[in-house]
C-alpha cells in the first residue's frame, strides 16, 4: 500500500510540473484562459494534490524535503481557498463582492483581453472552460446559458470591466451557435 500511495504522490508532482511547464513554454495557446469560473475538476485536481503532497510530507524523513513541500502545500491550500471564493462569489451575483476579488477579477479580465488579442475566436473548449464546465457540456445548453446569464449579471452588477461583455459574446457566439 505504501508503494501505491507513493506512486500517487510522484504522478501527482509530476503532473504539476507537466501543468507548470506546460503554462510557461506556450504563452499563446489558443485555450489559455486568464478569467475563468473555477470548475470541480480543477477544484477535485488541486485538493488530491494537497492530500498527496500531504502525504509526501509524512513519508520523506529529510527536514528540508519536509519544508519545501509543506511550503508548497501551503502554496497550494491558499490557492484552493482562493478558487472557492471566486467560484462562490462569481455564481452568485446578487450580492456584492468584496473590493479585493472584484479588483483581482478586473485585473483577470484584463489579462483575458490581452491573450485575445492573439486568437480572437474561441475554441469551444476555452469557452467552456471561462464558464467553468467540463469539455462533455456542449449538449447542454440550458447548463451553458445560465452560466452566460450569470455572468451577464456579474457584469452590471458587481464587475466593472467593459471586457466580461465582450468574453460573454465571444462564449456565446462558440457554444450557443
Amino acid at each position: 500500500m505504501k508503494e501505491l500511495s507513493f506512486l500517487m504522490f510522484v504522478i501527482a508532482l509530476l503532473f504539476g510540473l507537466i501543468v507548470l511547464t506546460r503554462r510557461f513554454t506556450s504563452p499563446n495557446h489558443p485555450d489559455r484562459t486568464a478569467f475563468f469560473i473555477p470548475s470541480r475538476m480543477l477544484f477535485n485536481l488541486l485538493w488530491g494534490s494537497i492530500f498527496y503532497v500531504g502525504y509526501g510530507i509524512l513519508m520523506y524523513p529529510d527536514p528540508w524535503i519536509k519544508i519545501s513541500l509543506s511550503v508548497l502545500n501551503g502554496i497550494l491550500l491558499a490557492y484552493t481557498l482562493l478558487i472557492i471564493k471566486i467560484q462562490k462569489e462569481l455564481l452568485n451575483p446578487g450580492k456584492k463582492m468584496p473590493a479585493f476579488l472584484t479588483k483581482f477579477l478586473t485585473r483577470k479580465i484584463a489579462e483575458q483581453e490581452k491573450l485575445d488579442e492573439n486568437t480572437p475566436v474561441y475554441t469551444i473548449r476555452k469557452a467552456l472552460k471561462i464558464l467553468g464546465l467540463a469539455t462533455y457540456t456542449p449538449e447542454n445548453k440550458e447548463q451553458i446559458s445560465q452560466r452566460l446569464d450569470i455572468l451577464r449579471r456579474q457584469a452590471a452588477e458587481n464587475l466593472p470591466a467593459p471586457y466580461l461583455k465582450t468574453i460573454i459574446h465571444r462564449c456565446e457566439q462558440t457554444l450557443l451557435n
